[in-house]
């Protein structure tokens, strides 16, 4: 349905053309006042003319003055051009043709728009007729309506039709005009209050445009979709906005988190520290502590590494239990915790801060490739933005990969110093083993030299002795036989499947074959020995049951920290019976012997140790291997060794690597400068920190955290170098500490 105009818009709109209608109206009453004067010169009827006349003119004026507000003088007007008709008939005696002037007063009517205006012209004209032809037809000389003798019904009624079609037809037209002056005015209302939605939406695009997000904007209706549109957009400008803030807080806070940890990034303590207090004071937050993984042996758990509140240090000692209060349950399931709602008292119940009780809590664990390194807690007054947790978030994982990195460092160095204080130890023992081996070798000249002077005496032992065939055979603590040698096999005529992984007791006759675990037991619980390290005198049970008489010697040994049993057995059945001289020689040569055993196992002892070190030292290279990239390089910086982590990393076989410059893994990214600084500062003896970025053996560039130190010998002087390098997997933060790095020594950043 179209809309309709007020009352005050219809005034408005249809003003101009009642003022040009009465303009017209005032000219066409005025002509035919003027033409009444004119006939009346024709026809003598000047007082008529005048007196009539002058009162249709005085109605219509005085009306109009007096009523300015209303219309009614425009409903006089008609009717006064009714009477304007009816007095040119009565002034030419009757000329019926006169009220053609009704047709001209119809038409005039039109220019109002407003069809009622033709009912007082036609009523009075249909009234004055009708009145008129009545009494001239009925005998009345003074009235004039025709010149006719006589006017029939059907004439007057044609005439009367014909009249009022033709002010039906000016009724339409001024109803049809109406209307359609009233649809423009329509669209007219309808263009303004869009011209005035252009102009409110101009206007506030030019504030949005200014960046005046603010502004205050109402909708003057709800068919303005533009301004609705406009109202969205800066809806989604002020979100945009608001992330593209939070996004800038978020990057100058890494930026600021990266540069202190670059700063820090071999300390772990001191790292825990500045990272502390510049979150803190970025996050414009109240206090804060960071939690970090320790191991005590099997005890574990959680250090304040660091704690800062209101502009200070707090130097606290604190110690968290794993899955211990809200810090432990964070290590525990590794999930940020956010509290806005804590309870009165909690930094002194289940926190590592101590002060008042605040807002909001954050706890966020440390965590980097899965390994969680640590925790940290922060407390606000406020509560803390979705953007503050995204911060935290990021920057605490850099904290954790650098905190690994640092100990990885500390735990190189550590490394580093005790290869080379063990190096020196071993190089000592060597020398010790040297000398323990030149004073064997003096004494073994001088049991050759007895065994000589005694050689006489003791050959027929000696024969005899060459000639026995001793077995031997080794038991683990368990008492589990492990070895035995083809002498013994004959000797107890078993095979070598019937005796391994059987209890040595099996070669025993009773007791000693009950009570030989208990042997065992008794020896390891006191180290009270009865036959280790002794000889004795035995009895040996063969497979079939037969017992014969042997010379059992034990010792023990130990391969690593697996202890075993040595046992030697002689079959003396033939020497039992040997005269009493011979013994005394065979006590003589046994104790000679039993010396060259105790030297022996003092080589043995010293070899075991010598191993055990040497084991030591592969599971701190296999450890290393694992988790740092290592290299060393002569003083013209050709490899002379890597470990399996570089060609892991470099994607190099050893023998590619081996006797090539180091230059071989060299990424062109990298400014020449770097490396000029790299050997200036370690052929100074220094040693060099820095961030790298190499290019493997396929092409593909990685990222390594680098500590080059120089290796110098007694005196001082640098022989070789050795590099430890840890990968740095997270490109974005490699790039962020190199072009942190670039910017210290102006040279070119690199982009991603």
């Amino acid at each position: 349905m179209a809309e309709k105009l007020s009352k005050e818009q219809h005034l408005y709109f249809f003003a101009e053309i009642k003022e040009k209608s009465d303009k017209i109206m005032a000219y066409a009453l005025s002509a035919y006042f003027l033409f009444g004067i004119f006939l009346a010169f024709f026809y003598d009827t000047y007082t008529v003319a005048v007196s009539v006349g002058g009162l249709c003119l005085i109605a219509y004026f005085a009306v109009k003055i007096l009523l300015p507000e209303s219309l009614l003088y425009q409903y006089v007007g008609s009717a006064v051009l009714a009477v304007f008709a009816a007095q040119f008939i009565y002034q030419m005696h009757g000329l019926f043709e006169m009220h053609f002037f009704v047709f001209i007063g119809t038409a005039l009517m039109v220019t109002y728009q407003n069809w009622k205006l033709q009912l007082p012209l036609i009523l009075l004209v249909v009234v004055h007729h009708a009145s008129f032809a009545y009494l001239q037809y009925s005998g009345s000389k003074e009235i004039y309506f025709t010149q006719l003798d006589y006017m029939d019904l059907q004439a007057f009624l044609f005439h009367g039709a014909l009249a009022a079609v033709i002010s039906a037809i000016c009724g339409y037209w001024a109803f049809d005009l109406a209307k359609k002056t009233e649809a423009a005015a329509v669209k007219t209302l309808a263009l303004e209050k869009q011209l005035q939605h252009v102009n409110n939406n101009i206007a506030f695009s030019n504030e949005i445009s200014k960046g005046n997000l603010t502004v205050e904007y109402n909708l003057l209706d709800d068919s303005d979709e533009l301004g609705k549109s406009l109202l969205s957009m800066r809806e989604n400008l002020i979100q945009s906005a608001a992330r593209e803030q939070d996004e800038k807080f978020i990057t100058l806070g890494i930026t600021k988190v990266g540069e202190i940890i670059q700063k820090n990034n071999d300390n772990a303590k001191k790292l825990a520290e500045e990272f502390i207090i510049g979150i803190i004071k970025y996050l414009g937050i109240n206090q804060g502590g960071i939690f970090l993984y320790e191991e005590e042996g099997e005890d574990r758990y959680l250090k304040l590494a660091a704690s800062y509140a209101y502009e200070r240090k707090k130097y606290l000692t604190k110690r968290i239990e794993i899955g211990q209060g809200l810090v432990g349950q964070c290590f525990l399931e590794k999930e940020t915790i956010y509290m806005t709602d804590v309870p009165e008292g909690y930094v002194t119940i289940t926190s590592g801060l101590g002060l008042a009780t605040p807002r909001s809590i954050l706890i966020t664990p440390m965590i980097t490739n899965d390994e969680i390194v640590g925790v940290v807690e922060l407390a606000s007054f406020q509560p803390f933005t979705q953007a503050q947790q995204t911060l935290v978030k990021k920057a605490v994982e850099n904290l954790a990969i650098s905190v690994v990195s640092s100990k990885i460092t500390e735990r190189v160095k550590l490394l580093l110093e005790e290869s080379q204080q063990q190096t020196e130890e071993m190089k000592a023992q060597e020398e010790e083993m040297r000398q323990n081996m030149e004073e064997l070798h003096a004494t073994q000249e001088e049991m050759e030299r007895k065994s000589a002077e005694a050689d006489e005496n003791s050959r027929k032992l000696k024969a005899i002795f060459d000639s026995a065939v001793d077995s031997i055979i080794t038991i683990s603590d368990k008492g589990i036989i492990e070895t035995v040698n083809d002498s013994c096999l004959k000797m107890f005529d078993y095979t070598r499947d019937e005796l391994i992984g059987r209890n040595v007791s099996i070669l025993m006759p009773e007791p000693h074959h009950s009570n030989h675990n208990q042997y065992i037991h008794n020896y390891e619980k006191t180290g009270h020995a009865k036959i280790i390290g002794k000889s004795r005198i035995a009895k040996g049970l063969k497979k079939n049951g037969q017992t014969f008489p042997v010379d059992l010697a034990v010792n023990e040994a130990f391969v690593g920290n697996h202890r075993i049993y040595i046992g030697i057995i002689r079959n003396i059945s033939e020497q039992i019976n040997l005269t009493m001289e011979n013994e005394q020689q065979q006590e003589e040569l046994r104790q000679n012997l039993e010396e060259l055993k105790v030297v022996q196992k003092k080589m043995e002892e010293q070899l075991a140790e010598n191993k055990e070190m040497r084991h030591q030292s592969e599971t701190r290279e296999m450890v290393l291997g694992l988790t740092t990239i290592l290299s060393e390089t002569d003083l013209k910086g050709r490899i002379t060794y890597v470990n399996s982590k570089f060609c892991e990393v470099a994607k190099y076989e050893p023998d590619e690597l081996l006797g090539k410059p180091h230059n071989i893994v060299r990424h062109p990214d990298m400014p020449k400068a770097l490396f000029k600084l790299f050997w200036e500062v370690i052929q100074q003896g220094n040693v060099f920190k820095g961030i790298v970025k190499n290019m493997a053996k396929d092409g593909t560039p990685y990222w390594v955290d680098a500590t080059i130190v120089p290796i110098k010998d007694e005196s001082g002087k640098i022989i070789k170098y050795t590099g430890a390098r840890y990968h740095i997997k997270d490109e974005k933060l490699a790039l962020m500490l190199y072009n942190k790095q670039a910017d210290h020594f102006n040279w070119p950043r690199l982009e991603k």
